[in-house]
């Protein structure tokens, strides 16, 4: 059965390991020359996600994260650490390992762009000429602009937009990320540091609109990141974020990672809920119905709950997230884990006072 997957970054890497491991013939297009460019993410995953890349051959960490910063928008803060521990990738390095082991079991074409799409026909531009190949199944692994969701009217999740810069940044500790809430710093998400080595931090912002403007104002205004910011940027990336799983199947198509909202809704990360993805593609495998039933089984619950915790994003005042900080101070955040959003409900349970604050989402 030959299989085409547009895509060929992380999520069309993982389908062409997991699909070519069962004998199908794949061929992955993938339009950039290189692959790990444009970077996109702040490169933060958990420590079982890494493991699971590392078996596949990932080589990739920059830091380890052992808890995260949780930042009132005055700059008060609070220490968490919870279940899991933190990875920083580079993806610059991770992308094209992954596309190496994917090469072993799939023919990848590079600089080869699909600019349509039908149910088993797609049109690729080479070298500056159109050509047209056929395929039993199509795999979308193209991101939040997909062209196969495009294409075959698969309904589309929502965008939120990303500005993240690499920077000298004097982080309070190199081994927790810090996070920044408040209306002054984003519009419906939060703001971000992730250390990647003494001294260096990726900083950005995720937002319904104008993430520059809230980036800008992060760093120059915040009363704890401005005092610590280096003055240079070193590298500036912007990009999108898909917030919602949709319907990913459709007759002999599916789509994979960003392109179907494959990401955590309340962080933005998307490499955990797609390599998991991956690995139900090919235990399924040719039957797409089954993949798209045995994904939504799998991780319904953790979707449900990241989206209680992105529309607190929305709904809490300046106020309540100064009111979280203070009473959070004491709190023991050991049952939380980062890929685990309904870990959250036996956070809950035990501290009854951020409950009181937060019920109209976890009543």
């Amino acid at each position: 059965m030959k299989v085409c997957i547009v895509g060929g970054r992380v999520a069309g890497s993982l389908a062409a390991i997991n699909l070519g491991e069962k004998n199908a013939d794949v061929v992955v297009f993938e339009e950039h020359r290189d692959s790990g460019f444009p970077v996109s993410c702040a490169g933060l995953i958990s420590e079982d996600c890494y493991k699971k890349l590392k078996d596949l051959g990932v080589n990739a960490k920059q830091n380890e994260i052992k808890g995260a910063f949780f930042f009132s928008p005055s700059g008060k803060y609070v220490e968490a650490i919870g279940k899991s521990r933190g990875v920083v990738v580079e993806r610059k390095l991770m992308d094209p390992q992954l596309l190496r082991r994917a090469s072993k079991v799939a023919e990848v074409r590079m600089g080869s762009k699909v600019v349509r799409v039908k149910s088993k026909e797609v049109t690729f531009i080479v070298n500056g000429k159109e050509k047209k190949e056929s395929f039993d199944l199509l795999i979308g692994a193209d991101g939040v602009n997909s062209v196969v969701a495009k294409n075959l009217d698969f309904k589309r999740p929502k965008i939120f937009l990303a500005v993240q810069i690499l920077s000298e940044f004097e982080a309070i500790d190199d081994k927790f990320v810090e996070l920044y809430f408040g209306r002054k710093y984003s519009d419906g998400f939060f703001a971000y540091a992730v250390p990647v080595e003494k001294g260096l931090a990726r900083i950005g912002v995720v937002s319904k609109t104008n993430p520059k403007e809230y980036l800008q104002r992060l760093i120059n205004e915040h009363p704890s990141v401005s005092e610590r910011v280096g003055k240079g940027i070193l590298e500036l990336n912007v990009g999108a974020i898909p917030i919602g799983l949709v319907d990913f199947v459709r007759e002999n198509a599916a789509l994979i990672g960003d392109s179907a909202g494959m990401v955590k809704p309340y962080t933005g990360g998307g490499i955990y809920y797609t390599l998991i993805a991956a690995e139900l593609l090919g235990e399924t495998f040719p039957n797409l119905k089954a993949f798209e039933k045995a994904y939504k089984k799998r991780l319904w619950k953790e979707y449900h709950f990241g989206e209680k915790i992105r529309r607190l994003y929305e709904t809490l005042r300046d106020e309540d997230y100064e009111e979280l900080v203070r009473i959070a101070s004491d709190l023991s955040f050991e049952d939380l884990h980062m890929d685990k959003p309904s870990s959250i409900l036996k956070f809950l349970v035990k501290n009854p006072k951020i409950l009181k604050v937060v019920r109209f989402f976890f009543p």
